[in-house]
């Protein structure tokens, strides 16, 4: 989502301001080089887009501009992130999605890299400052590439140059195969960006942020249908807890057949909500899964999905999965659902057994008081499930 369509959040011009105040404070130059971590893909005037390779002016560890996982388990403020990020310059040129170029190729030769490539970049100007993010990580900098070198011939990930010279495959069935044969999920979101993964009829370009969804939804549809659907229902209801920048996730697994809802408490002041209330976004999907897209959590959801998913693989169990995700005002700038990703991911080291349905309630109601009877009338699991539940 990007700063323009913050809904129920802050306006864009406050987003910005807040993000400018952690910006690296360097002078930004027409010719550099640099190692890229990543590329970039922007959604706006679709299908004609926006397509950039990310790279620091200035010295920098190239590999911590662009990863999660490690900005997770390093425990990254938001300030440190942030500036990170905005310290990246996107050196871009227009294509239509289906279009073919020299400079695409360098672009699909930084996807597949096992890690930061060298490069040249000579702009038509100084880069301005056009802060951009959303779901996707923000990046400040940007402009238009003149000229464009590769530095080395990377080093590619094999399993991801198999799957590109597959023509054949579809890009679904693609990003299934790489993940089943533990390519990162990052790395796969990468590769179907760059318009590396399909049939060869239909290989374009993919705007970052919709690549982002699509691969948790695919990833996370394939562990449920595959796995998770066949293995023991849980046997006992558990809760588990974890914060990470102000988003804190409350999960409860219930025994059952698989179902899942998100419930999302946006607090007055943080990112998404400008207004003087909490507002609520919910999603759920059956046992069956959903056939439209989760609008009111949108990437969110299938975030949260994949961490679950991972974790019930992980034990060879099936359950329902209520989530609660708590957005507070710490929350001050918007970096992507990679904080959603790593948090539930990193949930489940220490859970606690709750005795019955009603204890889940009540944990619920006492943690979140007079907003239990918005989420209750709100939630599917909660209001649809407390007949069958009384066993436990």
């Amino acid at each position: 989502m990007g700063y323009g369509k913050l809904a129920k959040g802050v306006s864009e011009k406050e987003a910005k301001r807040k993000l400018e105040r952690v910006m690296p404070s360097s002078n930004r130059k027409k010719h550099f080089q640099g190692k890229t971590p990543s590329i970039f893909v922007g959604s706006h005037n679709y299908p004609k887009v926006n397509t950039g390779i990310l790279s620091p002016q200035h010295l920098a560890n190239p590999e911590m501009m662009d990863s999660p996982k490690n900005w997770y388990s390093e425990g990254f403020s938001i300030e440190k992130v942030a500036s990170l990020r905005t310290s990246l310059v996107n050196s871009k040129k227009k294509f239509k999605v289906d279009e073919k170029d020299n400079f695409l190729s360098h672009t699909q030769e930084v996807a597949m890299a096992r890690k930061p490539v060298d490069v040249e970049v000579e702009l038509e100007k100084k880069p301005g400052a056009n802060i951009s993010g959303g779901r996707v990580k923000p990046v400040s900098a940007s402009g238009n590439v003149e000229e464009f070198i590769l530095g080395e011939n990377p080093s590619v990930e094999r399993k991801v140059e198999k799957m590109f010279y597959d023509t054949d495959a579809k890009a679904e069935t693609a990003v299934k195969e790489l993940h089943g044969k533990g390519i990162d999920n990052y790395k796969i979101q990468q590769s179907f960006t760059a318009g590396m993964l399909g049939e060869e009829s239909s290989r374009e370009l993919v705007p970052t942020r919709w690549s982002i969804t699509a691969t948790d939804d695919i990833i996370s549809k394939n562990i449920r249908d595959k796995t998770i659907k066949d293995y023991q229902e849980l046997g006992q209801i558990e809760y588990y807890n974890n914060e990470y920048m102000g988003n804190e996730f409350h999960i409860f697994l219930i025994p059952g057949r698989w179902e899942y809802e998100l419930m999302e408490l946006k607090r007055p002041g943080s990112v998404w909500n400008a207004a003087a209330n909490t507002y609520i976004a919910q999603n759920y999907e059956s046992y069956s899964g959903r056939t439209d897209y989760a609008e009111e959590t949108a990437g969110a959801f299938y975030a949260t999905r994949l961490g679950i998913m991972e974790h019930l693989r992980s034990r060879k169990r099936q359950a329902k999965a209520l989530v609660i995700r708590e957005v507070k005002p710490e929350y001050w700038a918007p970096l992507g659902v990679w904080v959603i990703r790593e948090t539930v991911r990193n949930s489940f080291n220490d859970g606690e057994i709750v005795e019955n349905f009603e204890n889940v309630k009540f944990r619920i109601g006492n943690q979140f008081k007079f907003l239990y009877n918005r989420i209750k009338n709100k939630s599917k699991i909660l209001e649809g499930r407390q007949t069958s539940l009384q066993s436990f």
